[in-house]
């Protein structure tokens, strides 16, 4: 049986929970709040795509991560790389 993919929607949630406990994003952080000013730099979202990619068995490259200017613009590349949350 195939999962299906993901809504955007509880993919962004579950990136955002993400950032906000890993990576020690401030918990008010929303999906559109940009990753600059939650202080994260380069190193930092270089850091955010390897743990995604693990994650959800997707490649995230540097340079999209660092294109996606906020987790609601990474949940849309992560949907349409095909990732799936785990049910």
């Amino acid at each position: 049986m195939t999962v299906p993919t993901t809504a955007p929607g509880d993919l962004t949630e579950a990136v955002l929970d993400i950032v906000r406990g890993k990576f020690e994003a401030p918990q008010d952080t929303t999906a559109t709040t940009p990753y600059e000013d939650m202080d994260f730099d380069s190193l930092v979202l270089l850091e955010l795509a390897v743990h995604l990619s693990k994650a959800y068995g997707v490649e995230i490259g540097d340079d999209e991560i660092l294109d996606a200017s906020n987790v609601a613009e990474t949940a849309r590349l992560l949907t349409a790389k095909g990732a799936r949350l785990a049910r």
